[in-house]
């Protein structure tokens, strides 16, 4: 038994001599019930006729006990043709007997045929089914065989060009490209594979970004350094180590943390002179204020221009 090429719709053709011969057995059951049929109405016919007669043979029977010679010969001849009819009647049954005998050998020959249809249905169907989802498959892999190299495009520009001012159209690129990808897989991808991937892309999106987040507190980078830095002077804070500056009028002023970072920074101690001095943080040694080498001014040490003379320093990328 083999199978052929699978339809569009899903139907499957089958073994061509199985569809042939349960074409030829509905071929046959339907020609033996028309038969059955008309031998039926047949009957009924000559029933109907029957009954005629045998209401002649009653009138013509009362005639005959007045001795009439033309009734006599009238009721034999009804007779003969009632028997005639009822022979016939009687070879009709045989003939439905016999019909219904044959029609209930095809019906079983075409309910055997059938549960062979049915296997092989079966067959066919599954058989389909896995071609559909190779190629379905295919058509995913064929999708992001074509969309991966835009994404690779774009997370090479995004780590390359952090300081390009097209760095939002490579991220737009970048997020487009994946959401795509993420699509295709929706659509294409069995529900347990794409369960699967998308739990293992996000495992791996989370250990991209704590591994980022580890790095930018171990290997901050310079432009990091500088705004954390500025921030930590704007609250008076030690770069280092946030302890609170005690030098010129805030020596002697009480520092509470929140307090400090809610109000201090936004209002100056007033003082009718600005005192500039150079300071170390007394808790962890870090230079906050020095003299510049250029105006001999004191300037901020973790800031790279002098605001006196405007000094460029290299600030360590520590």
């Amino acid at each position: 038994m083999i199978l052929a090429a699978s339809g569009k719709d899903g139907e499957s053709v089958y073994d061509p001599e199985l569809k042939n011969e349960s074409k030829m057995s509905d071929e046959q059951i339907a020609d033996i019930r028309r038969s059955i049929s008309k031998k039926e109405q047949q009957q009924k016919i000559l029933r109907e006729g029957s009954e005629d007669i045998e209401k002649t043979l009653d009138r013509l029977n009362a005639s005959i006990i007045e001795n009439d010679e033309q009734a006599k010969e009238l009721a034999a001849a009804a007779w003969q043709q009632l028997l005639e009819r009822r022979q016939q009647i009687m070879t009709l049954g045989n003939e439905i007997l016999e019909a219904n005998v044959e029609r209930e050998k095809l019906d079983a020959q075409k309910t055997a045929i059938d549960s062979q249809l049915d296997v092989v249905r079966e067959a066919a169907q599954e058989h389909y089914e896995n071609l559909y989802r190779q190629h379905r498959l295919w058509v995913a892999f064929y999708k992001i065989a074509v969309l991966l190299p835009f994404l690779l495009v774009s997370v090479f520009l995004l780590i390359r060009c952090r300081q390009s001012s097209y760095f939002p159209i490579y991220l737009a690129l970048g997020l487009a490209t994946f959401f795509r990808i993420g699509f295709v897989m929706f659509e294409y991808f069995p529900a347990d594979y794409f369960k699967y991937i998308l739990v293992g892309s996000l495992i791996i999106a989370i250990l991209c970004l704590l591994i980022y987040a580890i790095r930018s507190v171990a290997k901050p980078t310079f432009d990091r350094i500088i705004k954390q830095n500025r921030e930590a002077y704007e609250r008076f804070l030690c770069t280092n180590c946030e302890f609170a500056f005690r030098s010129g009028t805030r020596t002697f002023l009480y520092f509470v943390r929140h307090i400090l970072l809610l109000s201090i920074h936004k209002v100056l101690p007033k003082s009718d002179t600005i005192e500039e001095e150079i300071y170390r943080c007394p808790y962890c040694g870090t230079s906050l204020y020095e003299s510049c080498s250029s105006c001999g001014k004191v300037r901020h040490a973790q800031l790279e221009f002098c605001r006196h003379c405007g000094c460029k320093k290299e600030i360590e990328n520590e």
